[in-house]
């Protein structure tokens, strides 16, 4: 209901007088249903004159002339309290609230409250104003005087509730009564159980009384608040929660971030946090969080908001998605998998890192094929393209140091290198696809090539291992206690010499960090654990592998001192390992 200054005051007389004339008369004595039926009409009446609005032309003009620097009587004051965030298009749409005259403004609304002076309806207008904030409209210096706003409803409510006694009150100053923290930092966390289980009784009630846009900043504090109220479910509760929550993010994506955040450290937490399909597709979403796998470049920095613990789990995700899309739907299409999806999912959980590298003719595909389609989207900036070979795919992977990679038809071979010694970018956007760069191996270079014959099960197995790749299973038994100290491994034979120098596929590997390493296990522990996000990877098996330190952050001073101690820096992992 929207009335103007002066009707207003013509609105209260004449409900004052129709109140008085209804205790006057007698007639009504003894007729219960004519006397409920003014009862009510009364009580309406009274509801609309304590919700009553000012004008939208009165009060655009007092915003306006308020925007223009004018003085404002105190009828402009009123009318402007409920419309703090009018856009105003005379002055470029701008808003009273993130004018630099709000402060004084507000001032003299807590002063006039606190004198006993404020009126109820214009305490009432500022309500309004609070809750029609709109964050996805604002401009930046509006929200210091939306949250200046909130401080001055929380000072000040304690003289309006007070005031206003304990006989009948207008509904939305009931609805606060009932629920003070409407106007506090955890405005929405009370209903965002309901909210989830799809109950929102109690909340149209409120939005009735209290009167919440749909446009309001509350709804998306409502959304934040039931993803944090999901934490405390059970694992099974939660994961069923996933997709309405996800739904509502997208409804309302305001706090998009730090409800993907809390999703997803939860989500960590259940053992073994297996694939979440329809998590990964929307964190991974280019206009959401992107391909974790771009973290590193500096392109995808949300991934920063979560533990190391968290991107990995997600870069897992990933990894599987992508070996599997690769044979299900690359490989697939050229009726060329030759079980090697069964085979390379036995390495799956020391898969680190992968590539599509995408032929011209299957980027010409995703234009009729909805699978090819989907799979490109979700590697946007993280894919490469292939111009020597129309309909060839390739599928890069990183298992420890080594580097391989794997075509999506018959007649090609994967090709195993070594990760220090790697000829071609492994980031590059494009590739030829021959011996160029990603087929080297055909003449020199490749620690081993796995020719796809029958039965090559077998003999890649047995070369992966030579290499110390073994199946994820066998790898976890086999893999050195991390408490083992460099100085105490046993020395075997000499290392042999391979094409890029000793090989960490000798059985001796290990040898080489032994006695004359200038540090223990124990140091290198107490000195990684100083720096945030820094840690050991410990890849040394009886039959190769290096000691690796990961560090994201890349600090300078963890540098100098692995560099000290033999470390040297791999450009192709983006880590130090250590080369004693």
């Amino acid at each position: 209901m929207q009335l103007g200054t002066d009707a207003l005051a013509r609105l209260k007389t004449a409900l004052d007088r129709k109140l008085a004339a209804f205790r006057s008369d007698y007639t009504g004595l003894g007729q219960p249903a004519l006397v409920e039926k003014a009862s009510d009409q009364a009580r309406r009446a009274f509801q609309e004159y304590a919700s009553a609005r000012p004008s939208a032309h009165d009060a655009y003009a007092s915003a306006l002339a308020f925007l223009r620097g004018q003085e404002l009587d105190e009828s402009q004051r009123d009318t402007l309290a409920s419309a703090l965030n009018q856009p105003v298009a005379e002055r470029r749409g701008t808003r009273p609230i993130g004018s630099d005259r709000l402060a004084a403004l507000l001032g003299y609304y807590q002063d006039e409250a606190a004198a006993g002076t404020l009126w109820r309806l214009t305490w009432f207008g500022l309500l309004v104003s609070y809750f029609s904030y709109d964050p996805l409209s604002a401009q930046e210096n509006e929200h210091n005087g939306w949250l200046s706003l909130r401080q001055l409803l929380v000072t000040t409510w304690p003289y309006i509730d007070n005031a206003s006694g304990k006989a009948t009150v207008p509904e939305w100053l009931a609805a606060l009564r009932r629920h003070p923290a409407l106007i506090s930092e955890t405005a929405a966390d009370e209903f965002a159980d309901r909210y989830i289980a799809g109950d929102r009784t109690t909340l149209d009630l409120i939005v009735e009384s209290v009167g919440i846009p749909e446009s309001s900043w509350f709804w998306h504090a409502l959304v934040l608040s039931a993803v944090k109220s999901s934490v405390s479910y059970a694992d099974e509760r939660f994961v069923a929660q996933i997709p309405r929550l996800i739904a509502l993010i997208k409804s309302r994506p305001v706090f998009r971030d730090e409800a993907l955040e809390t999703l997803l450290e939860r989500y960590c937490r259940i053992p073994g946090h297996p694939v979440h399909h329809e998590l990964r597709d929307y964190v991974v979403g280019k206009d959401v969080w992107r391909n974790p796998k771009l973290k590193a470049a500096g392109i995808a920095t949300a991934w920063n908001r979560v533990p190391d613990t968290v991107w990995r789990m997600v870069l897992q995700w990933v990894n599987e998605g992508n070996l599997r899309d690769f044979f299900d739907v690359l490989a697939a299409r050229n009726s060329a998998d030759e079980g090697r999806l069964a085979f390379w999912s036995r390495y799956m959980q020391q898969i680190s890192w992968t590539r599509l590298i995408f032929s011209s003719e299957t980027v010409l595909l995703a234009r009729s094929n909805r699978e090819i389609r989907e799979l490109i989207a979700r590697e946007v900036g993280a894919y490469a393209t292939l111009y020597g070979n129309k309909n060839i795919d390739a599928f890069i992977m990183q298992i420890g140091e080594y580097i391989i990679v794997e075509f999506s038809t018959t007649g090609n071979a994967a090709y195993v290198y070594d990760s220090a010694t790697l000829q071609f970018d492994r980031y590059s956007p494009t590739y030829h696809g021959g011996t160029e760069d990603l087929r080297y191996g055909f003449r020199a270079g490749a620690r081993c090539r796995i020719i796809h014959n029958a039965g090559w099960q077998s003999s890649a197995a047995y070369e992966l291992g030579r290499l110390g790749i073994r199946p994820d299973d066998d790898a976890k038994q086999s893999r050195l206690p991390r408490h083992v100290s460099v100085e105490t491994r046993p020395e075997k034979t000499p290392p042999r010499s391979g094409p890029g120098g000793p090989t960490s596929a000798s059985p001796t590997a290990p040898s080489r960090v032994a006695a004359q390493a200038p540090f223990s296990m124990a140091a290198l522990e107490a000195e990684v654990e100083q720096y945030i996000g820094a840690y050991i990877d410990d890849r040394r098996q009886a039959t190769g592998g290096r000691l690796w330190v990961e560090d994201p952050q890349q600090d300078m001073a963890l540098g100098r001192q692995l560099r000290a101690w033999g470390f040297k820096w791999a450009n192709s992992r983006s880590a130090w390992y250590y080369a004693g």
